[in-house]
């Protein structure tokens, strides 16, 4: 059974990164959308790490094609969020006190500006850039939402990567969850991104 697990799970990593790979082949920069069609990938289930290098992939796919950068750059930074992304367990929020989301965007940052353990200069900003994603999911209660919270850290990021590195991603004015009816824990109209009418 577990050999079956990691299978699957090898599976929808490649469909992640494909969509990803799709996205910056024609060119579209949208991480929202980029986001929700990851969420909506079949074998990508409610709450489960994938989320957390969802959330870096999306970033990356994002300024990878407003940059124009070269293919291959964009592929390996995939597989390193995904490699990176795999060592953040499940549960990382209450048992660690830290969401997997907040950590993706720090996944992001690491990669995308060469950050290491020994770098002198970055590495504040880096560990900045989780603590500000932290804190913006900190400003609602639980439970758990994978999806609340992999919203809640592109704003943050995108609010992040503006400020360091001078690039805007477009965000939307609102997001309108779609996964409620998916999620026996949902805070429903305590979480702000809930609209009875819009169900998945």
């Amino acid at each position: 059974m577990a050999g079956h697990e990691i299978v699957l799970e090898e599976s929808v990593n490649e469909a992640i990164k494909e969509i990803c790979m799709g996205y910056f082949r024609e060119g579209k920069a949208d991480a929202f959308a980029l986001l929700q069609d990851l969420m909506d990938l079949e074998g990508v289930p409610m709450h489960y790490p994938y989320h957390h290098y969802i959330v870096p992939m999306v970033l990356l796919t994002t300024v990878r094609t407003m940059e124009k950068s070269e293919e291959e750059i964009l592929s390996q930074d995939l597989d390193t969020a995904i490699e990176r992304g795999q060592n953040i367990l499940g549960g990382f929020c209450g048992f660690y006190g830290n969401c997997g989301a907040a950590v993706g965007v720090g996944v992001f940052y690491s990669i995308y500006a060469g950050i290491v353990p020994t770098s002198r200069k970055g590495w504040a900003a880096c560990n900045k850039a989780t603590a500000d994603a932290l804190l913006k999911i900190s400003e609602i209660e639980g439970p758990r939402c994978c999806k609340r919270n992999s919203f809640l850290a592109l704003y943050s990021a995108a609010d992040t990567i503006k400020e360091r590195f001078g690039i805007e991603i477009a965000c939307p004015e609102a997001v309108v969850c779609k996964y409620h009816d998916r999620n026996k824990e949902c805070k429903r109209k305590a979480c702000p991104y809930f609209k009875e009418e819009e169900t998945c």
